[in-house]
């Protein structure tokens, strides 16, 4: 399996200051126990709280490879990791974006080159560049909205040309690369002049070489986080409800609103083929955990040297949702899973704790994720290492971002064990 796309939801949230195969199963699995009902041709499969994993065969991860350090070599030391993807070959490509370049390492986490660099000139990244995709076609994709244009190079990092983002036609929110090398993103409408509203959801569009949309492949609900960004004002409402969505190889996408357990498959033709459904129970936002996060984005504004008058406008429009999302992130999983990640309020984070337990925004992802089959079926829960952020997946080995006690972040690979699916 070779899957070249991966999640990080970087939109409005990430503008504020800143998802075995050893031995067998043993006795056979329980039966499922949840239904299929046919809606009109689509089938909506409503599954119970029960796992089909039996206590003891449930899949876990070992840890292969960290890469990173606090001090040290620089090649080594990230300033904001955004995303990764792997080489056939085993090849490492990570984008730092607070460094505007993308790093190379070996399959042992051996630096081997940097590619691009903070600028505008050719081969050059720009601020907000998020992603890197290996095109398996021995080229590299990198997504640069600082620069308007989507640019190429080879696994040397030599320049190959560059296409222009029009973003007029809509914000790149997030970006993908499938099997075949066709680069998609998903467009958000902004209230700003010159820009299309998109007022009926967020288009996953498909681009050609020159930069044209070829196609539309989803059509996203709306995201409701920022409903008020405009030049004159900022809006914004924490925790509100916003579309998540994974590729898989072949092209299905998989999507839902993060505040109902209710995902939804498109095929590669962009049918609805499926309804992943499931029991959840939705956590309020206590008024704690809206003083903790007001509290700590205003110390992190006066960190930056914003003025404090303009501090109290931007504080009087942030608002928060009434209950926390029902999930966190969707992630395409080994052997075609569907990995949904669970939400840790407040809460849940200080419980089983003897000390204050400081309430961290970032980290409202549990590390339990609800793991699916292909056809839906609820398999059960995979836990992953704390503060753990998968962003790739190769055959049975996780890529992702992890973070320490103190914030730093490091390249990290886990290896998923256990029986099949």
């Amino acid at each position: 399996m070779n899957t070249r796309m991966r999640f990080r939801t970087f939109v409005f949230l990430a503008t504020l200051p800143s998802l075995f195969f050893l031995g067998s199963c043993g006795e056979e699995a329980p039966a499922w126990q949840g239904s299929v009902v046919d809606s009109a041709g689509i089938a909506v499969v409503q599954n119970p709280s029960t796992p089909m994993w039996r206590t003891g065969e449930e899949w876990t991860v070992t840890e292969e490879l960290k890469i990173g350090s606090i001090a040290g070599e620089p090649e080594y030391q990230f300033g904001q990791l955004a995303f990764m993807d792997v080489a056939t070959d085993g090849t490492i490509y990570a984008m730092d974006m607070q460094a505007q370049e993308v790093r190379a390492f070996d399959a042992q986490g051996m630096y081997l080159r940097t590619i691009g660099g903070p600028g505008g000139g050719p081969g050059e990244i720009g601020p907000g560049a998020m992603f890197v995709f290996d095109d398996g076609h021995g080229g590299l994709i990198v997504p640069d909205l600082g620069n308007q244009r989507v640019s190429r190079y080879t696994q040397a990092g030599e320049p190959l040309g560059n296409f222009p983002i029009n973003i007029a036609a809509g914000a790149p929110a997030r970006w993908a690369v499938d099997s075949a090398g066709h680069i998609m993103a998903q467009l958000r409408g902004l209230n700003l002049p010159g820009m299309a509203a998109l007022e009926d959801g967020d288009p996953i569009v498909v681009y050609d070489t020159t930069g044209a949309v070829v196609d539309t492949v989803a059509m996203l609900p709306k995201g409701q986080t920022a409903p008020g960004i405009s030049e004159e004002q900022l809006s914004i409402v924490l925790f509100s409800p916003e579309p998540l969505w994974d590729l898989r190889d072949d092209g299905t996408i998989y999507y839902a609103m993060n505040n109902e357990y209710r995902i939804f498959v498109r095929n590669h033709d962009g049918g609805l083929t499926r309804i992943i459904e499931k029991d959840a129970v939705k956590k309020p936002v206590e008024d704690a955990d809206k003083e903790a996060i007001l509290s700590l984005l205003r110390e992190q504004y006066q960190q930056f040297g914003v003025p404090p008058a303009q501090i109290e406008q931007i504080m009087t429009g942030i608002g928060f949702a009434d209950f926390y999302p029902v999930f966190a992130q969707l992630f395409v999983g080994p052997d075609e899973t569907l990995w949904v990640q669970r939400i840790r309020s407040a809460r849940d984070m200080a419980e089983g704790s003897e000390e204050e337990v400081e309430f961290d925004p970032q980290n409202i992802g549990s590390p339990e994720w609800d793991v699916f089959n292909s056809d839906g079926q609820y398999l059960g829960v995979v836990t992953l290492p704390d503060r753990f952020a998968p962003v790739n997946v190769e055959n049975d080995q996780l890529y992702g971002v992890w973070r320490d006690e103190l914030d730093v972040q490091y390249i990290m690979r886990l290896r998923v064990e256990g029986g099949t699916p």
